[in-house]
Parts: C-alpha cells; structure tokens; sequence
C-alpha cells in the first residue's frame, strides 16, 4: 500500500518523520518529501500530483497546515498550500460515502472540533512523535482502508493497471538510468489511448529527455496529444495538453530547427495553461517561447533579429517575475531564467562585439550557477555557456576546463555531444587541429544517434571545412565551401549535396567529375 504523508516542513516536520518510520518500520510503501533529494524528480509539482492522486494521503496536521487548508491566500509556505489544495481535490472528489483515502493526524492534545470542516468529516488520528502513541491505531485504519480500496468498488482494466506499475518503477528509478529509458519507451510503444501515461506526462518526458532522445519526445508529444484529444479531461486535469506542447511538443521542434512551429506550439501551450489557472506551466510556456526567439534572433537578417530579440526579452522577464512568485526568488526555475539571459547577452555581444554584453553574460551566468545544483542538466548546461564565454573572450584553457568536466562527469548524452562540440572551436581557437576533429567526430556521431539532424550536421560541415577527406573521398576548396554555404544555409543541404557529389563520383570511375554545386543543391532540397 502506497501512502504519502502531507505536512508543512515548518512545524510538522518531527512528527511526520516520526510517522514515516513508524509505517516504514511495519512494511508500509510510504513516500514523502524527505525522499526529494534521491529521488530528484524532474518537476516537484508532478511528483505531488501524481503521489496525492495514486496514493492514500496522510496529513500531518499543524498550525501552518491549518491556515494553508482555511485560506487561498497563506503565502508564508507556498508548497503547502498547493499540496493542501491536491488534498482538498481529492476529498471533494471522492465518489463513495466512505473510506475517503485521506487520513488526519493530529496532536495528542488538538480539539478536533477546531479542525477546518474538510478534515471534520474524516476519520481523525491522534499521534504522539515522541511515545509513538497512536501509531497501532493508526496502522489498523490504514490496512482496512487499504482492504476496502478506499470505500469504492472500482474496476480497473488491465492496460491501466499494467500502465501504473510500468511508471511506478520509471519514477522508483533516477531518469538517466537505463532503466528507466527502456520502460520510457515501452510506454510510449503502447501508450495509444492511455491516459495515465498523459497524467504522467512529465515523468516519463523526463527520462527522455535526460537521453537527449528527441525521436522519442516526438512520438511521446504525439501520443499524448491524440489521447486528450479523444476524450473529456477530467477535473483538474485540464492543462494536461499544456504540459505536453510545452515540454513536448515545443521542445523537439526547437531541436529540429522548427522555430516558426516551436514558436506557435509553444505560445498555444501558454495561452491553455494561462486559461485553466496553472501559472507554473505557462511560466515554462514562456521561457520556452523566449528560447526559441533567441534561436530566431540569432539566424535573423539584421531588420528582423531586434524584433525578436525585443519579444524574448520580454517573455523572458514574464516568465522569470512568475517564477519568483511561485518558486521564490532562489528557485532552480529561476537560475534556468538566468542562464537564458545569460545566453541572450552572450548573443548581442556576437552580434555587436560590445564588451558590456559579455560582462553583463558572465554575471548572470554566474548567477545560474549559484542558484542551480550541481551534477543536474541545468547546471551541466550553464557550464557549456561558461565554456563559450571562455572562447568569446579569449580564456581558452579556462574555457576547455569547464566542457572537458562536464565531458567527465555529466550523464546527459546531449550535453556532452554540445561540450565536444564548443570543445573543438576552442582547441581550434588554440591551433590543435587533430584534437579538434576527433571531438567533432565524436559530436557528429552523438548528435545523430540523438535524432538532432541539424547539431550533426553542423559538426559535419565544421568537420568538411576543416578536413573533407574525413568524411569523403575528395577534398573541398576554400571556393567550394563558399560556394555552398551561400547556395545552402541550412548544413543539413550541403552535407546532402557533397554527399550527392559523392555518390555521382562513385558511378564513374577514372573520370574527374567538377561538382555544379547550384544543380546538387537544387537536386537535394527538392528531393
């Protein structure tokens, strides 16, 4: 039986431990915050979803707890609030007259008649953390409410069921095990109609994500996205297809270079969110909007690149001000905010060559930093950034420091393909050719393996610049590389088209075939 004990970390936090060891200690599943650092999930708010709805509810009550449950306006505890507030749903919910799976706990001494009314109604428990007083009791309660199932007959089929088992041991298990990848892509294999996985679309997004699987993400999105649209959300499940747009959806068309569709995925996911009252998700909806501006703004003609630059530094303060509403002002949220701008500024300096920009970059990103935790793929990420300011402005060893660590250390197969990748510009920065290549080989061929086309193939033609022979059998001049890059400004077209030079070699032997770059160009993007 799994159980999640509720509580305010302020003045419930000895009993609920006191309880936590107690049910532990008779063979009880019991899951609570103290869990939090080793299970490390992606997004806490889904971790109390999904424990509030699949779990019987223990509340540990206190005063601050008391005025959370009384009141939508107690801001002292933010995450108790909203934690309360998962408990009130399922209270309200609940379909039969008995056996609601929310169980009180009180002080040995509380009136209970001082209780909020949505706890009088319920069956209340006295326990003492000290004596363990009451903790027999209490036991009793839990195994006939368990036998009961809670007071309702339920039938659940056995998809559903499979389903819940499936995620239940992906969420026991760290998202960058393999583990979890391998049931991850058994879910979304056949997942087609299953909502539970669509409740617990974060979870599972997570694991694919922390495999820079973006092939995966994508069929994910697309399940997820045809279930809701097949049937009724239920109450409070609403911005399901929020979530999924913009963690999903959003996400892998930025990664396929899909900007203008990333853009309008990622602003239709804020506008749901926005409209079914979940700030946290519409918070994420526009980070990710500013993002891809950002992406946008750094392929723009020159009449275009300040709209875009204007837009995502406006969605990016939106977002960032609702973090430190929700989160607080020293939120892992708001450093991923932080890095953005980091990474905006680092971009107007590219662009301008002004000096400010890139001082005003490091301190954010050192901002960033601070706020996030390291070993986490944030923080992986912010050492990248760390790494590219280092080549901007000219600390090449202090730079190659920050990607070969991350190289060393992190766990996320994209991260490291992008630090092999700024890896390589800075041994070039410091003539070591050999060195070079060798890690844009090795990004090229992560990058592939991860479903980024676009990243692979921009490793592909730093490779081909550089050495062409590498990759194939004859070698490119200073006036072809020109020649294709103005024909072609998307890499993936003029890695296709010197592979198309290839192949026409290939089919005729002993003779010399002068490549008409404008026709292979042509011939490759109208395939």
């Amino acid at each position: 039986m799994a159980i999640f004990v509720s509580y305010s970390s302020s003045d419930g936090g000895p009993a609920a431990s006191a309880v936590v060891g107690a049910l532990r200690a008779r063979g009880f599943d019991v899951v609570w915050d103290g869990d939090l650092p080793d299970v490390r999930p992606l997004s806490i708010p889904a971790w109390m979803e999904t424990s509030v709805r699949d779990c019987t509810v223990l509340v540990i009550v206190s005063d601050d707890y008391v005025k959370a449950l009384e009141s939508n306006d107690f801001m002292e505890r933010r995450g108790v609030r909203y934690e309360a507030g998962l408990v009130r749903q399922k209270i309200y919910h609940h379909r039969g007259a008995d056996g609601v799976a929310v169980v009180p706990v009180v002080p040995p001494d509380a009136d209970a008649n001082a209780l909020p009314s949505v706890l009088q109604q319920l069956v209340i428990h006295r326990f003492d953390p000290g004596t363990l007083h009451g903790v027999e009791e209490l036991v009793r309660s839990l195994g006939t409410l368990e036998e009961g199932n809670g007071g309702d007959v339920v039938v659940v089929e056995q998809g559903v069921q499979r389903s819940r088992v499936v995620l239940a041991a992906l969420e026991a298990h760290p998202p960058s095990s393999a583990l979890a990848y391998r049931l991850a892509q058994d879910l979304v294999e056949q997942g087609e109609g299953d909502l539970e996985i669509a409740r617990a679309f974060d979870s599972v997004v997570g694991v694919a994500k922390a495999h820079g699987d973006v092939g995966l993400v994508s069929r994910l999105s697309q399940v997820c996205l045809k279930t809701l649209s097949s049937t009724l959300p239920l109450k409070g499940e609403e911005s399901v297809m929020a979530k999924v747009l913009v963690s999903g959806k959003a996400w892998h068309l930025l990664r396929e270079h899909r900007f203008s569709q990333a853009a309008s995925v990622a602003e239709e996911g804020t506008q749901i969110a926005k409209k079914y009252r979940d700030l946290y998700t519409a918070a994420r909806g526009q980070r990710v909007h500013a993002r891809v501006y950002l992406h946008m703004a750094a392929e723009a003609l020159p009449y275009d690149r300040d709209f875009y630059l204007r837009r995502g530094e406006h969605l990016l303060i939106l977002a960032t001000t609702q973090f430190r509403s929700i989160c607080g002002q020293t939120s892992e949220e708001v450093g991923v905010c932080a890095s953005l701008h980091a990474e905006k500024q680092l971009l107007l300096h590219e662009m301008t060559g002004e000096r400010d920009h890139l001082a005003t970059a490091w301190e954010s990103a050192g901002v960033a930093e601070g706020l996030l935790t390291p070993g986490t793929e944030p923080y992986h990420w912010v050492s990248v950034l760390q790494a590219r300011l280092c080549l901007a402005a000219r600390k090449y060893n202090e730079g190659k420091e920050f990607v070969s660590n991350v190289i060393a250390t992190a766990e996320y197969p994209e991260v490291v393909a992008r630090s092999r990748q700024v890896r390589a510009d800075l041994l070039l920065a410091t003539r070591e050719k050999s060195e070079a290549l060798r890690d844009l080989l090795g990004a090229e061929e992560q990058f592939r393996r991860l479903g980024c086309d676009y990243a692979a193939a921009t490793c592909w033609w730093s490779i081909a610049k550089l050495d062409s022979t590498k990759l194939v059998s004859f070698r490119l001049s200073t006036s072809d590389v020109l020649r294709l890059e103005d024909l072609a400004p998307d890499p993936r077209e003029r890695r296709l088209a010197v592979l198309e030079h290839e192949l026409r070699t290939t089919r005729r032997p002993g003779r010399r075939c002068v490549p008409d770059w404008a026709c292979l160009v042509d011939r490759v993007q109208h395939a």
